[in-house]
């Protein structure tokens, strides 16, 4: 079987793509993801607040203007050095033979532009904006959280012309329009989805506590649904992340539309030989169903070709 495929014109000998996390936070990590079988790698993150400490500013608000982004350097006086994650970049492009996607974990239009072009710089193959922004301001409208983050796309598509790839959340009113409007803004990709901090509570301690930072299956239902109604809607390709456990989440994320597989949690549990028996399961799959190429079903049950079963429809007749 041939698994090969594509992502933002990234070719790549298999869909499965190691998430940004702590497996991809060293050269050795990276290293030992590509040799398990990954047919790209997400570096992991490098966040804006990380940035602005290190150039001793103080953290400016997300309803900030976003200007020009010459003119917006020219005034902030910024000359970053190039620092480890640069480093770690330029090792992981020069050691490895798949797509090597770096990470910015930003919320503004701040201190990470600089970054982005000093990453295109040293050879990343594509950069992924990790986005996710958070309502807590009762006066901040849902249309005005939605233009800052397109804002923030149009900027890094203004400084590097590497591939862009937006990771975001679901939760998002109106997300085939954002999907569009991302896509108009300059970005190649989407992500979906960003699973944020879970935050819990000990009753005991009274004190905020980290909740479980792993995805469970269970998670997955939205993300297939999601993947399957916006793969169509632009040329923007689609990653799918969050809640996928084995070969065959892999094998439906495709059906509904997405071009590539991040894998994350499974990884964590099983490690990273989780990915030679997805691979084999998925080749094995399609060998039972006659499929020889990705392409020969990617997409089959999207909601381009399937639509009624994405409506309403359905879910009265499973009440009934």
């Amino acid at each position: 079987m041939d698994l090969s495929t594509s992502f933002m014109g990234l070719r790549m000998p298999n869909p499965l793509v190691v998430s940004s996390s702590g497996l991809s936070a060293s050269v050795e990590g990276v290293k030992k993801a590509v040799e398990a079988g990954a047919g790209a790698v997400v570096l992991k993150s490098l966040f804006e607040e990380d940035i602005a400490a290190a150039v001793g500013r103080t953290k400016p608000e997300i309803s900030e203007s976003h200007p020009e982004a010459e003119s917006y350097l020219q005034q902030m006086g910024m000359l970053l050095e190039p620092d480890e994650y640069l480093s770690f970049v330029e090792s992981s492009v020069q050691l490895v033979d798949v797509p090597i996607i770096a990470s910015l974990n930003c919320y503004s239009a701040n201190w990470w532009v600089d970054y982005a072009r000093r990453i295109e710089k040293v050879g990343a193959n594509a950069i992924e904006l990790n986005i996710a922004p958070l309502a807590t301001n009762p006066e901040m409208e849902s249309a005005q959280l939605e233009d800052d983050l397109v804002a923030l796309v149009e900027l890094a598509r203004k400084v590097v012309k590497i591939p862009i790839a937006v990771k975001i959340g679901q939760h998002f009113s109106a997300l085939p329009q954002l999907a569009v409007r991302l896509h108009q803004a300059g970005a190649d990709g989407l992500t979906l989805f960003n699973r944020y901090y879970r935050l819990d509570i000990d009753i005991e301690k009274v004190e905020f506590i980290s909740g479980n930072f792993l995805s469970v299956q269970e998670e997955f239902a939205p993300v297939l649904r999601w993947i399957g109604i916006v793969s169509n809607l632009t040329s923007l390709d689609i990653a799918a992340s969050t809640g996928i456990h084995g070969a065959p989440n892999v094998i439906k994320a495709l059906l509904a539309g997405s071009d590539s597989v991040q894998l994350c949690s499974v990884l964590y549990r099983e490690g990273l030989g989780a990915m030679a028996a997805i691979k084999k399961n998925l080749e094995t799959w399609m060998e039972m169903h006659n499929y020889s190429t990705i392409s020969d079903f990617h997409g089959l049950l999207s909601f381009k070709k399937r639509g009624d079963y994405y409506h309403r429809l359905q879910y009265v007749k499973a009440l009934k």
